[in-house]
């Protein structure tokens, strides 16, 4: 039986009648999974053909400092969705341990674009709760979407296993970003045309089972491909362990560019039918790009580390934001720092949305809205930190000041520093880890100089470091007293 969860929103925004509601943006957020930094050709990729994508950074802006919320899947996503570190709201982990869940005590932006009138949708890859099939975790309806068409994780071609509007789906047909897009282009037909919308689509793309239409692998023939592959296999630094036998790399890039061309029927949609003007529209990635199966070709750029790091190639992820009505300058870049944690400030302010404080609910994220329209700087509550207990490539958390970057390790584990997955003492489940363990090893760098963190500067700039590592030990125990407790296995099942 599938339960639902009814909630109330907590009161964090009130809409302000500043924006008219006839000027408030229809949002498309797009959210691609384990997408690296170079992975696009707007971003400077070699092989992979990104045509709709490049065209809908050609239209708008092109973010150079823009970072997924966590280096892994499920915490990123319940950063975008609530505005909060994932640590605040307890998503310690992808959704392995059935305890993980986003608590309805938390509101998203669905929510809060829905209390404002907007029509909300949501289609693709759920992954926030580590029990999706009985229904006793809340589903995407329960967060603030009308509508939602949902899987557990990844999906693969001819997908079973999808609820729509918890209802069990028998079977669908086709390949992933299209059924995704198709949902929403039916949804859009059918919506009231009186409401501005938000639809949330996670694609699972190009996350393993990494699959695409021969038409799209016809597009990478050897002789085309062949010159990158030595580069493309190093990508992310000796730190990023990859498998020692990797094989088609055309099914990797033909993946991408079938996500890129289902994306383009959605932005012809919104062209056909007279919405693309005042259609706000996101697109980055959930993380860097995985590392460890055989068909992982993706690239982090120049960017040090992959997936599950929190070195840049972890987090440091592309962005591309469209919004024709209000961001004149099209073809631009920014390079304004904007964390998963932004969307939902910055998505509500585009609709006239503004916060009020509430003392048991910090937001995280800022609205970086002025500093993409050239109104005004963005004003942040404090500085950007990510936080992953099982982290590889040596370090656990990360804090982002301006240009400096600090790094750190949890202590004690078993054998700190080491580039495989930190692991927790012994004699200490996965919770106590999180709850008690300090942070040492510090390392900072700065990314204006040293975007690929080749050179410490602890030692150097001395007193800068002393007084951001105290901010970030500050910061780091302020969440993780704010988390809340579950009973986690000490030793997780490891991710299929």
């Amino acid at each position: 039986m599938i339960r639902f969860f009814h909630t109330i929103a907590v009161g964090l925004f009130t809409l302000s009648p500043a924006v008219a509601e006839s000027d408030r943006p229809n949002i498309i957020f797009l959210l691609a999974d384990d997408m690296g930094y170079g992975d696009l050709g707007c971003y400077g990729s070699p092989v992979i053909q990104s045509p709709h994508l490049d065209q809908l950074a050609s239209g708008g802006i092109r973010l150079t400092q823009c970072y997924a919320a966590s280096p892994n899947c499920s915490p990123a996503r319940a950063g975008m969705l609530t505005g909060r570190s994932p640590y605040r709201v307890g998503m310690y982990d992808f959704a392995r341990f059935p305890a993980l869940h986003i608590p309805t005590a938390e509101t998203t932006v669905a929510e809060l674009l829905k209390d404002a009138g907007y029509a909300t949708l949501f289609a693709g890859k759920w992954h926030c709760s580590g029990d999706f099939s009985s229904g006793k975790q809340p589903y995407p309806g329960d967060h603030g979407f009308d509508h939602w068409l949902a899987a557990k994780s990844n999906f693969g071609k001819d997908p079973k296993g999808f609820l729509r509007n918890g209802e069990p789906v028998e079977k669908l047909e086709g390949w992933m970003s299209e059924i995704v897009v198709d949902e929403a282009i039916e949804w859009l037909d059918q919506r009231d045309k009186e409401q501005p919308f938000f639809t949330c689509l996670w694609f699972s793309e190009p996350h393993t089972p990494v699959l695409a239409a021969d038409e799209f692998r016809e597009l990478y023939p050897k002789e085309v491909i062949a010159p990158h592959l030595e580069a493309l296999k190093i990508s992310g630094g000796p730190q990023v362990v990859r498998r020692d036998k990797l094989r088609d790399p055309d099914l990797y890039f033909g993946c991408v560019s079938m996500l890129d061309h289902h994306i383009g029927r959605l932005m012809s949609y919104l062209n056909e039918h007279g919405l693309a003007e005042n259609t706000l529209v996101v697109f980055t990635s959930d993380n860097g790009p995985e590392h460890r199966t055989a068909t992982a070709f993706g690239s982090s750029g120049h960017l040090r580390g992959a997936k599950g790091h929190i070195h840049e190639g972890g987090i440091h992820v592309p962005g591309i934001v469209r919004w024709p009505a209000r961001l004149k300058e099209a073809g631009t870049s920014s390079a304004e720092p904007v964390n998963g944690t932004d969307w939902l400030p910055t998505l509500c302010a585009a609709a006239g949305i503004t916060p009020e404080p509430v003392a048991d609910k910090h937001i995280d994220g800022a609205n970086v809205l002025p500093a993409l329209l050239g109104t005004g700087d963005t004003q942040r509550p404090h500085p950007m930190l990510w936080w992953l207990w099982h982290a590889r490539g040596g370090y656990e958390v990360a804090m982002r000041d301006g240009d400096y970057k600090l790094l750190a390790t949890m202590l004690p584990q078993k054998n700190p520093g080491d580039i495989r997955d930190a692991v927790q003492p012994d004699d200490w489940t996965v919770m106590e880890f999180i709850k008690k363990a300090d942070l040492g090893r510090f390392e900072m760098f700065d990314l204006a100089k040293d975007p690929s963190e080749t050179t410490s500067l602890a030692e150097v700039e001395k007193e800068t470091f002393e007084r951001l590592k105290q901010k970030m030990i500050k910061l780091h125990a302020e969440i993780r007293a704010e988390g809340p407790s579950y009973s986690l296995s000490r030793k997780p099942k490891k991710q299929k």
